[in-house]
Formats: C-alpha cells, structure tokens, sequence
C-alpha cells in the first residue's frame, strides 16, 4: 500500500517536471514570404495552414468544405544552385500527371490537380498542359539537401515548394516545407506520352 503511494506521488511529480519543461521549449517559426492575391478581399484570401470556421457550429454537424486556392507564395526557384544534370534527365524524360490529390480541409481539392499535366524541359522551365493545350509556363528547381521541387508559375494549386518522395516513375508531393504548409499531397505519375495524343 505504501509502495503504491510513493510510486503514484512520484508519477505526479515526474508529469509535473515535464509540463514545466514542456511550456519552456518554443520553436522557431520557419521564416517564408506569403503574399494574398492582389484581387482578393482579405477574408477570401486563400489558407496558409489549417483553418478553423469562426461560426458556432453544434457536433453533430456535417463537416464544411473550405474549397478556395491556397495564398500566393514567392517561390525562390533562384536562391538554388541549377538541378543535378540526372535530376534535370529523370523530370524531363516525359509527362507527368497530377493524378490524385488530398487536403485536410478540402476533400474536393482532387478536382483542382486530375486534369493537369506537367512538361519539364531541361532548362529548368515547365508547363501546365490541360485537354492538350498549355495552361501555364513557369520555372523549377530541386533542393537536393531536403529532397524539395521548387516550381514557380501562376497557378495557385501548383506554385509552391513540395517535399518528394519517389519510387520510380510515382512521386508523393507533399505540402509541408518551410514556405508550403498547405498539408495538400499529390500523387504524381509519370507517363512517356499524353493520353489525349
């Protein structure tokens, strides 16, 4: 009995010393240029992380969908070295399809990425192609360090940084660098022709 005292009082004191420690330790906010679109008033500006609705809502009701474009960043495709001349060969060795897409906010994001198609050229530009045609030209790079594509464009739902796992010719995009904290993952797959041609 007195042994079950001590070991509970030293329990509390163990989880007492780590809350202590827990509300000292602050992490350091990664630094990123985000920029709202110029044309959107401030409420409909786009998210940079999760987003929680203001309303009272009770909880047996339905989960709300937030189906708006993710905020313009600056990508800073410059501030690297060129890609590796094997990295610049395995991007631009064919077309590469956004096939699949999910986010923690928007679960209809999907519609927002299946009808692209990307074209990396080995001077580091890319396009957008949709139905056959360009939609967008930007510029990429790769952050060899953190395993990160780098692509700048106008397109709100592609322009950003993206951390890539690859096996092959499948790519797993995911929106959680330092300037992307979207939570958006793509599934990209590459593909040697367009199915429309």
């Amino acid at each position: 009995m007195r042994m079950n005292i001590l070991l509970s009082a030293l329990v509390a004191l163990m989880g007492w010393v780590t809350c202590k420690n827990f509300q000292k330790t602050q992490t350091p906010e990664p630094a990123a240029t985000v920029e709202t679109q110029p044309d959107a008033p401030a409420s409909a500006a786009g998210w940079n992380a999760a987003r929680v609705s203001g309303e009272a809502r009770p909880d047996t009701a339905p989960i709300s969908q937030i189906a708006e474009a993710p905020r313009k960043v600056t990508v800073p495709v410059d501030a690297l070295p060129p890609a590796s001349a094997s990295r610049k060969a395995y991007l631009s060795s064919g077309y590469w399809h956004l096939s699949h897409a999910l986010q923690p906010i928007d679960t209809t994001v999907y519609k927002q990425y299946q009808p692209k198609w990307l074209r990396f050229r080995e001077d580091q530009t890319f396009d957008i192609l949709m139905d056959g045609k360009v939609a967008d030209t930007g510029r990429w790079n790769w952050d060899e360090a953190n395993n990160e594509i780098y692509l700048s464009c106008k397109d709100p739902y592609v322009n950003n940084t993206w951390v890539v796992n690859d096996r092959g010719f499948v790519m797993i995009w995911k929106g959680n660098t330092a300037i992307n904290v979207t939570g958006t993952q793509i599934k990209v797959q590459g593909h040697k022709a367009l199915p429309w041609k």
